[in-house]
Parts: structure tokens; sequence; C-alpha cells
């Protein structure tokens, strides 16, 4: 029985490595173009990223380079800095800039009065948000919308509150990804009969990914997983979720090999990766106590187990994730249906229930970040590596309870990490 279940399982992590080896050789042959230098001055297309910060007379952003006069550059993020910008023309325009290549990062330096023409292009998206933002009257929920549902950075938030979902280790929450992903889909399954409520959430997904979310890592990964999952499905085969897994960052890979080098890619592919074979050979039916609370609860301990040694490598993080994830999911659900409500008519509806189940929502992370269970920065990547690779293979072998064992390599790992 384990040998058949390891020949299942070999052609997809084959698969998997060959496509990392692969990406690896294309990054690099494509670093070895891009020169470490200055590239002297020229106009440049961009479209704005991240959310501009304001600091010292400068105006900084993330931004993403459509043309210009630098090729090498097309398709690559930047760093933006325009010196005496109090504020941007649009999201997206053409500006004179100094380009400059430093330890593979692109950085780009202008004055506010070097902004050519902004370009007017308001997306579908742009429309979705502008409507939710004259919509919402609290600015606070406001923020939450923009970021839970439409993916725009963390920063939009009052400081207070990033605060509370950092130090809650809820952040993970307001990246759209799986979660978010297996929420529409589930909202909308139902809604009609077998199989055409899986025609009809799928298609709601696609809508979503394609037109009110940016195309980043984990939004692609968790689209691709739905999408290999139904077609396993309608054709009545079974669904390996490990295979599916491996096979979803693989397409990743081949299509944008610079994901390798992206953490979003890697904590998104762990996460699952954890959760997957934590419920391999695990017994999912039960008492309703046990499906509603001890499920999420193990599911949400292994998630944290599958991304915390890396991101530990750049970042805290908070233990506390493990318990208020399940705690926070009950909230998560009804402000999740009736922003997809939103969403699927435009902003149309009275946001009230909208706005009442944000403020619980934020009330309660904020209440939730007293806790301190902060454990803070600082380890080395590769031995963080080596402990993600060795409870990736005890889960992958270990059934039932056993697989708590990968806990206490995990806290193993902290302490000589630390000493």
């Amino acid at each position: 029985m384990l040998s058949q279940r390891l020949r299942e399982d070999l052609l997809p992590l084959v698969f998997f490595l060959l496509t990392l080896a692969l990406a690896l050789w294309r990054v690099e042959r494509e670093l070895a173009y891009l020169w470490e230098e200055d590239l002297g001055e020229g106009y440049v297309h961009v479209r704005i990223e991240g959310v501009p910060q304001i600091e010292d007379g400068r105006l900084k952003t993330t931004v993403l380079i459509k043309g210009g006069d630098f090729p090498e550059l097309y398709d690559k993020k930047a760093h933006l800095t325009l010196y005496g910008a109090e504020d941007i023309p649009s999201r997206e325009f053409i500006l004179r800039a100094k380009a400059k290549v430093f330890e593979g990062r692109v950085f780009l330096s202008a004055s506010y009065k070097d902004i050519e023409k902004p370009v007017p292009v308001e997306s579908f998206r742009d429309h979705l948000m502008q409507k939710a933002q004259e919509k919402i009257k609290d600015p606070e929920v406001e923020a939450l919308v923009l970021t839970y549902f439409f993916g725009e950075a963390q920063d939009l938030l009052p400081s207070d509150l990033q605060y509370a979902f950092r130090q809650t280790g809820l952040v993970h929450l307001l990246v759209i990804s799986g979660s978010h992903i297996a929420l529409v889909f589930l909202l909308l399954r139902y809604m009609l009969p077998y199989p055409y409520g899986l025609y009809l959430a799928f298609a709601g997904v696609s809508l979503y990914v394609l037109f009110a979310v940016p195309p980043e890592p984990p939004v692609l990964r968790a689209y691709l997983m739905l999408f290999l999952w139904l077609l396993v499905k309608l054709f009545e085969g079974r669904a390996n979720p490990l295979g599916i897994t491996l096979y979803s960052g693989s397409l990743l890979l081949l299509y944008k090999p610079e994901f390798l080098t992206s953490y979003s890619f890697w904590l998104s592919l762990f996460a699952t990766l954890y959760i997957v074979l934590s419920l391999e050979n695990f017994k999912k039916e039960g008492s309703y106590l046990y499906q509603n609370l001890f499920l999420p609860f193990w599911t949400s301990l292994f998630a944290f187990l599958g991304v915390s040694p890396l991101i530990l490598t750049f970042s805290n993080t908070s233990a506390g994730s493990i318990v208020f994830t399940p705690l926070v999911a009950p909230l998560l659900f009804p402000f999740t249906l009736f922003g997809l409500l939103e969403l699927a008519t435009f902003f149309s509806l009275p946001t009230l229930p909208l706005e009442i189940t944000g403020k619980l929502l934020t009330g309660f992370v904020s209440l939730l970040s007293n806790f301190d269970l902060q454990v803070n920065k600082g380890f080395d990547l590769m031995p963080a590596v080596a402990v993600l690779l060795m409870n990736a293979l005890l889960l992958y072998f270990l059934k039932g309870y056993y697989k708590l064992f990968t806990l206490l390599v995990f806290l193993v790992w902290l302490v000589v990490a630390v000493i």
C-alpha cells in the first residue's frame, strides 16, 4: 500500500523538481542580462503596484514597468522615488527617470515635474474599488474591504489595525489566497444542483480572480489547484491533493520562473503542502465539535508550521495564529458573504451588513492583539528550509497524531537557532 502511494506521488514530485531546476536556470540566465549598473536616464511607462508613502518630501512606491526606453526592464517591478511629490496623477503614467539596477532590484528616481503625462486607464477592478469607496462610510472598513477583497496593500489599514493583525499572526487573512478562493467557491457551489453548482462556482471564482484581484502567486496557485481538482471531479477521477499541490506549483514556475524568488509563492506553497500532508491518513469525520473546532485548529497549527520558519528569516510572526485563526473564522464567513454580494451587484446593495461584520471583525482582532505570542525574526535561511523539508517528509510518512512530532522538531529548531 505504501509503495503504491509512493508511486502515485513520485511523478508530480519529480515533475516539480525538474520544473524547479528549469526555473532556476531561466532566472539565472535572465539575471545575466541584467547588469548591476546605472542605466542612465530615459522615459519609463509605469503602473503603481504598492501604496505610495511620503517621507521627507519624497514619494516612494512600488511600480511595474510596462514600457519605455529600457526594454530589459519591461514587466519588472521597480522601487520608484519621486522628489517633491505629495501625490500621483494616476495609477499609471509616463515619466522621465533615472534607472539603476542594484543587487537584482530595479530603482527609479525622478522629480514630480518629470512626469510627462498620466495614462487614463480605469480597469473593471478600479471601477469596483471606486464604487466601494463611495458606498462604505467607515474608513476602517473601507480599508479592510480594499485589502481583503481586492488585494490592495495592507498599508491602507490604520496603523493600529495593522499592528493588531501582525500581533495576532492573522495578517495572512488579508493576503488573497486559498482561503479566499475556497470561500468564494463554497458560497456559490450549493446555489445549483450538481454538477451545475460546480460550473457556477468555478465561473464565479474565475471572474473574481481575473477581474477583481492582482495576479499574485497565492491567488494563481489557489486558482490552479481549484481548476485541476475540478477537472478530476468532472472526469470522475480520484483527486490526489498532494499531486494537485505540486502540479499547481510546477505550472506556476513554468509560467513565471521569477516566482522562484518570491516569498509569497513559497509561503503559499508550503502552507498548502503542510495542510494537505497533515490531513493525509487522518480521520476527517467525527462529532460536531471535532469537525468544527478540532480540525480547524489542527489545520491552523500545520499551516503555521509550514510558513513560520521561512517568515522568521525576514520578519516576526505570532504563534497566536494557531488558535486565533479558527476563532476569527466564524466572523470572517459572513463578512466574506456580504462582500461577495456587494461585488456581484457592483456595490448597489446597502453596505450596512458589510460594515457591521467588518467592525466586529476588526474589533475582535484588536481584542486578540492584547495577547502577545510573538516569535522574533533573526534566523538563517538554509536551516529554515532544511527544517521545512524535514518536517514535510515526516508528515508524509507519519500517520494520525504521530504527525505532531513535527511540532517537536520545529521547537527544537527554534531553541537551537536561538542558541
